[in-house]
């Protein structure tokens, strides 16, 4: 994967919600149908399919339940290895409180999601897309559309330095080895193929990315992170 010196591409730029040219939403769609908010805020509405894609809760189960407390500024960290990914769904389950895709996003933007957070308990990362996702990216985008040449945008807040924004290009199989390079910080913010038949866009802000694409890519994604990537709809 090439660090390179050019802008996004027109076609998706205006989407870039850090750098972009602030598409225009109504902004009392983002309590009434949160995911169109922020689908039209994120992805053009020029593909056949919509997804988003929940970036996973994590929970410690080596912790004993005598030990389980509500989390302190003050605690301990414990070792990102002795925790599980747990999907939104499941999370809420465990929590005891009943699961709306709609209501579940808009509580992460606000901070709401539970009354209390357990120190056994980890909440979504934001501008971070699960591993296991892009890995399954990969995997689909291989899959359909061959060894695809890339494109990925990532705003200065992903790095690790804070200094500038960074583009890079490359083949979908080096993107892998490209989120693990210790200047980046978090995952790319924008990813697309030159062909533009597909998208991912993961926010700085928020605790999901949104995905466009054609409905046999949609459909893959989906089949392979079963509650976890979610088709919706535009």
């Amino acid at each position: 994967m090439e660090l390179i010196d050019k802008e996004i591409a027109d076609w998706i730029k205006p989407y870039a919600t850090i750098v972009g040219e602030k598409i225009e939403v109504d902004i009392n769609l983002k309590k009434e149908k949160p995911i169109k908010y922020f689908l039209r805020l994120t992805l053009p509405n020029t593909f056949q399919d919509y997804a988003i894609a929940l970036h996973s809760y994590w929970i410690n189960y080596n912790i004993p339940k005598s030990e389980i407390k509500e989390m302190q500024n003050d605690d301990d960290e414990f070792p990102e290895e002795d925790f599980s990914r747990v999907n939104w769904k499941d999370f809420y389950k465990l929590k005891n409180v009943s699961f709306e895709l709609n209501t579940a996003i808009l509580n992460s933007i606000g901070c709401k999601r539970f009354d209390k957070q357990m120190n056994n308990e980890l909440y979504p990362g934001e501008g971070i897309m699960d591993e296991e996702h892009l890995v399954s990216l990969v995997k689909v985008v291989d899959g359909l559309y061959g060894n695809q040449e890339i494109e990925l945008f990532y705003t200065f807040l992903s790095t690790q330095d804070w200094e500038k924004d960074l583009m890079f290009s490359g083949r979908i199989h080096d993107l892998p080895n490209l989120i693990k390079r210790e200047n980046l910080r978090l995952t790319p913010s924008l990813i697309y193929p030159k062909e533009g038949n597909w998208a991912v866009n993961t926010d700085y802000d928020l605790a999901f990315s949104t995905i466009g694409g054609e409905s046999k890519f949609i459909k893959e994604l989906t089949k392979q992170n079963t509650n976890q990537i979610l088709k919706v709809e535009y």
